[in-house]
């Protein structure tokens, strides 16, 4: 298999330039073990970067991404091992005293799974990714009726966000932190069009300014 031009100039520009300007931070980062200040749970939405929203340098953020932002309750842990394993390590092993669920608009995992339970479609098409979104079955349970569709998918976002927060303090080494004031847990969503942050405080998404 070739390499795609566009990776190989990409990557030239890189080195070139951004490697070049911050070349004692990557050789310091080499030396050290990572101290992450936050984890960031997030969705593979190629339009979702993190480390530009927050300004992240280089070892800030220890990033884990999912279709949806999905942190899986404790019944449905086996759904993905990995974000699990992901957490686990950022808590146990680097000990990272914050962890955010960064939500977004106009996300395809909601609006795929809204549509899957509301119209009957993509039922038999999408195996994997239909096994993986039942986790969302929750979150769509408490769209209000009198919602338009674009409102009851933004809620759905937003609640996803909710339920994920939930759903961490279902494991008892996760619980015990956010007990013991050793983990701060954050929720986010993000507006694609806008660049507004919502923030998550006593059970409403807030902008934050």
């Amino acid at each position: 298999m070739e390499i795609p031009k566009f990776l190989i100039e990409r990557y030239k520009f890189w080195k070139t330039n951004t490697f070049e300007d911050y070349k004692d931070i990557y050789q310091q980062a080499s030396k050290t073990p990572q101290k992450p200040i936050a984890m960031i749970i997030t969705c593979c939405d190629s339009r979702i970067i993190e480390n530009t929203i927050f300004g992240g340098s280089v070892g800030d953020y220890f990033i884990h991404r999912n279709i949806a932002n999905i942190v899986p309750s404790k019944n449905d842990k086996d759904q993905n091992i990995q974000t699990l394993s992901a957490i686990e390590y950022a808590l146990k092993v680097l000990k990272i005293p914050n962890l955010i669920i960064l939500g977004h608009s106009n996300c395809g995992g909601v609006e795929h799974f809204y549509k899957t339970l509301s119209d009957k479609k993509n039922i038999n098409n999408f195996e994997y990714i239909n096994q993986w979104l039942s986790c969302l079955q929750n979150s769509y349970n408490n769209i209000p009726n009198d919602f338009s569709e674009i409102e009851r998918i933004t809620f759905f976002e937003q609640e996803n966000i909710k339920q994920s927060i939930k759903n961490l303090r279902e494991y008892d080494f996760i619980n015990k932190l956010i007990n013991e004031n050793k983990l701060n847990v954050v929720g986010l969503w993000y507006q694609i069009s806008s660049g507004l942050i919502k923030y998550l405080e006593n059970n409403s998404f807030i902008d934050l300014d």
